[in-house]
């Protein structure tokens, strides 16, 4: 008895220590688990803040290039925390061709690149691809300055990247010359192919500058009736043809053509 008395307090004494150690390896087992899926979870936000945080940036940077567009001499100096993401400029890409068609005329008016900037956003679990931030898929607009921009979000590189362009506006409208209607047609263009070639990773500064503006200035005599006039315009393969009315007389038609490019350059600005 006194024996299976001691095999029975022995067997307990090996049970508490085996119920213990599962215990104990259970409390880790949770323990990483809730800090990894706490640690996941703020990554996640981190991730997300950063790359909330890079698109205000290229916002900003927009507003930027809008306050001095048009304005020669005047300059902007910003200052961008990168937040993971990397910047880039591209002065030699993004081709402008603009045709110019009235009645029997047809020529090319504007020929050359007009630069792009681009950031590649950290990395999020949130997917932008496709959204405008600013503008639409429009190569050409005839209604306001505001709608110059094209800044939307892309894939690039196997990452979603931040495409900021422009893209020219057109207006037009009649005057009087001599007893003799005119018309008035004007693009406007901005040109940032005056850029430095710049690439960033981390924080970085930047001077937007409105260099000058230049103009081309052509004027048409035909000698026939002209009701409007047709400007196509293609941006990098993206083609749409913009249809202007025009005044005209029995036998002429009198037009002017306004071509006003405003020169933008981005450039480092060392620490």
């Amino acid at each position: 008895m006194v024996r299976a008395m001691r095999g029975k307090n022995l067997d307990k004494g090996l049970a508490t220590p085996v119920s213990l150690s599962f215990l104990i390896f259970s409390f880790t087992i949770l323990t990483v688990a809730t800090y990894y899926v706490s640690f996941s979870s703020v990554s996640v936000k981190s991730s997300r803040i950063r790359y909330v945080a890079a698109k205000q940036d290229v916002l900003s940077l927009e507003s930027a290039i809008h306050s001095i567009s048009w304005s020669p001499g005047s300059s902007i100096v910003k200052e961008f925390r990168g937040y993971g993401g990397k910047f880039e400029t591209h002065p030699d890409d993004r081709i402008l061709t603009i045709n110019f068609s009235m009645g029997s005329l047809s020529e090319i008016v504007f020929n050359s690149s007009i630069g792009y900037l681009g950031y590649e956003a950290p990395p999020t679990d949130i997917n932008e691809v496709g959204l405008y931030l600013r503008g639409d898929a429009e190569p050409v607009v005839n209604q306001s300055f505001l709608g110059t921009t094209q800044m939307y979000i892309r894939v690039y590189n196997g990452s979603q990247e931040i495409y900021l362009g422009y893209r020219p506006l057109i207006a037009s409208f009649t005057s009087s010359l001599q007893n003799n209607q005119i018309n008035i047609i004007r693009i406007f263009i901005i040109n940032l192919n005056s850029s430095e070639n710049l690439l960033f990773t981390g924080g970085f500064r930047l001077r937007i500058r409105c260099l000058n503006i230049t103009s081309c200035v052509k004027t048409y005599n035909l000698t026939e009736s002209v009701s409007s006039a047709s400007i196509k315009v293609t941006i990098d393969g993206e083609t749409r043809c913009v249809t202007l009315p025009l005044s005209s007389e029995e036998t002429f038609t009198l037009a002017r053509l306004e071509v006003f490019v405003c020169n933008v350059k981005v450039e480092e600005v060392n620490i």
